[in-house]
């Protein structure tokens, strides 16, 4: 029994270094080609990226407005919760803006 349970364990032992061994003969090198283009892609799509956090910046006080105009809205006209009746939310049930810049997630 004794002899298994050391059989067993050096199995495991020897496949994890067999595995081990596999992942890294496994690497291989980007042709030049291939990671000229794949930086020209990152490139493009970070200046992208920032192109959209600008635009999304520049929204900033228009959608605290936008917010502040939906809790109006929300307050006196209320929302629909079935056919013609609607809801007016209270001032106390009215979360505060936040403090720091809105996050948006697109």
């Amino acid at each position: 029994m004794a002899q298994t349970k050391a059989r067993k364990a050096t199995v495991k032992k020897a496949s994890a270094r067999a595995a081990t061994k596999a992942v890294v003969a496994d690497t291989r090198r980007r042709d030049p080609e291939v990671a000229a283009w794949l930086a020209r892609e990152i490139a493009e799509q970070e200046k992208r990226y920032k192109k959209i956090v600008r635009e999304m910046d520049a929204l900033e006080q228009r959608r605290r407005r936008w917010i502040l105009e939906f809790y109006e809205r929300i307050q006196t006209r209320g929302y629909s919760i079935h056919a013609g009746l609607r809801r007016k939310v209270a001032a106390s049930e009215i979360p505060p803006l936040p403090k720091g810049k809105i996050r948006v997630v697109w």
